[in-house]
């Protein structure tokens, strides 16, 4: 029945760069119209597993309104925000192949004993529902990119519910991987084995490395087969299907409000924006009459300081489009991803990334258009003057990004105070073609008050300042 594989602690280095595109869930050959499911991907009879100690609740079910209509198809959604939606089991033999000893613990309360039960084995991979459950598709539209895709959705996961622990914290749980929902177009719903083991590892990684980011419990892998065409050049192969439980504080993105403003549905849209600030961006006054510039504000800055602290790790997100850009945290979706050893601006993660949009040195500047999306979908909310104050409020984006980065560079190297010289030295090392690794394991610091350097096996010995000088 169910096979036990090795357990994940903590994650504190970067994992190996990733160069396979995911596989994304396009609507290219054909128009996204409705069509029935083959109900074999569905079951009727789901048993909630109770004896696992983890109870959901789904404040979003009272909250935000629910697609009325009932059935399996493909469709286009309209005055929703989600899709009830079932999980689709994945085949037995089922692995656990990875749990987050920290996720367990520390967020879902639970002892290292329970992976020991066939039942968690079940309720991971979507086979049985934990108590409370209530299996949700999010509908949600963006770019990819950079052209308007129109509806996408989540084509692939189950937000089962949400948890709240006994800090207080509440999460959204979620399932990736797990079978079909309205929002799959020509998608199965499925996710292969590599692009799952990329999400785990980087997610607790990120996380390790005090970067916002959703969180991975599990990686359960199946016998189930699922083809791919990994290259894109016409081979498809047969890879091995898996499913990641994951979790956040919330899997909102800017596509989410996006879709409403493009579709005209702008009573829902207040709604959900609403939901959002009161539940996520508590500082801000519910009653404040420009709570949607501060909201817009407080994005701003919180996606600037991500961006800038993912590239500090020499992160680089494959495709962070607005349809999976989270308006609090990194989301490991659609799209590849992975740890650079060396800074190369034009290295891109995504091999069917031909013009090299997502490329490491385009990671900030592709962070202000799904900044300049997001004002696009709130400008039917705003006055005209709380417009002129949010595109001003958009022109700082590039300040705060340059600000936040060089804190973050200097930091690491021990750089102390605020020296005219310190974005001299940090543009020059950027532009050396180095082993990061070595580098910072090697880097002493002889006199942190004159930045006097010596760059062991780097720079044969010669300082900083003498090679600004040459």
């Amino acid at each position: 029945m169910t096979k036990h594989g090795f357990t994940l602690f903590l994650f504190s280095s970067a994992v190996a760069i990733a160069t396979f595109r995911d596989e994304q869930e396009f609507c290219e050959n054909e128009s996204c119209n409705e069509r029935e499911f083959d109900k074999s991907h569905f079951y009727s009879d789901v048993k909630h597993c109770g004896e696992i100690p983890l109870a959901l609740s789904h404040k979003l079910l009272d909250a935000l309104p629910l697609d009325e209509v009932d059935g399996n198809v493909i469709r286009t959604v309209k005055r929703s925000v989600f899709s009830e939606s079932q999980p689709s089991p994945l085949k037995e033999p089922l692995t656990l192949a990875a749990v987050s000893q920290d996720v367990l613990r520390n967020i879902l309360d639970l002892n290292e004993s329970v992976i020991q039960n066939e039942e968690f084995v079940r309720c991971v991979s979507g086979g049985k529902l934990f108590p409370g459950s209530v299996p949700l598709a999010h509908r949600y539209g963006g770019h990819q990119f950079g052209y308007w895709a129109g509806q996408l959705g989540d084509g692939r996961a189950h937000l089962l519910g949400e948890y709240t622990n006994r800090k207080g914290e509440r999460w959204e749980v979620q399932l990736k991987g797990s079978g079909k929902t309205p929002y799959s177009r020509s998608g199965d719903g499925r996710a292969v084995i590599r692009s799952s083991v990329r999400e785990f590892l980087c997610s607790e990684a990120m996380h390790f490395l005090r970067v916002p980011t959703s969180r991975a419990l599990s990686l359960v892998v199946s016998e189930e087969p699922v083809w791919r065409d990994p290259f894109y050049n016409g081979s498809v192969i047969k890879e091995r299907g898996a499913v990641v439980l994951r979790l956040a504080k919330s899997w909102f993105r800017i596509g989410s409000l996006e879709i409403l403003t493009r579709t005209g549905e702008l009573d829902v849209l207040r709604t959900l924006l609403d939901f959002v600030i009161k539940e996520h961006f508590k500082s801000i006054g519910t009653n404040d009459p420009d709570k949607y510039v501060v909201f817009f504000s407080r994005v701003l800055n919180e996606t600037a300081h991500l961006i800038a602290h993912w590239m500090s790790v020499g992160f680089a997100h494959g495709v962070c489009n607005t349809d999976n850009f989270s308006l609090l945290s990194i989301t490991f979706d659609y799209g590849p991803f992975g740890f650079m050893e060396s800074y190369d601006p034009n290295f891109v993660p995504n091999t069917s990334d031909d013009e090299g949009r997502y490329s490491i040195g385009a990671q900030a500047n592709v962070g202000l258009f799904n900044l300049q999306k997001l004002l696009e979908a709130l400008k039917p909310l705003l006055t005209s003057d709380q417009l002129s104050q949010s595109q001003q409020i958009l022109r700082e984006y590039p300040q705060i990004y340059h600000q936040r980065f060089h804190e973050l560079f200097k930091a690491k190297l021990g750089f102390l105070g605020n020296e005219e010289k310190d974005s001299y030295v940090i543009a020059f090392l950027l532009k050396v073609n180095i082993s990061w690794i070595v580098f910072f394991s090697n880097c002493t610091i002889i006199n942190s008050l004159i930045h006097f350097f010596y760059f062991n096996d780097i720079f044969n010995g010669q300082t900083v300042s003498s090679l600004i000088n040459q």
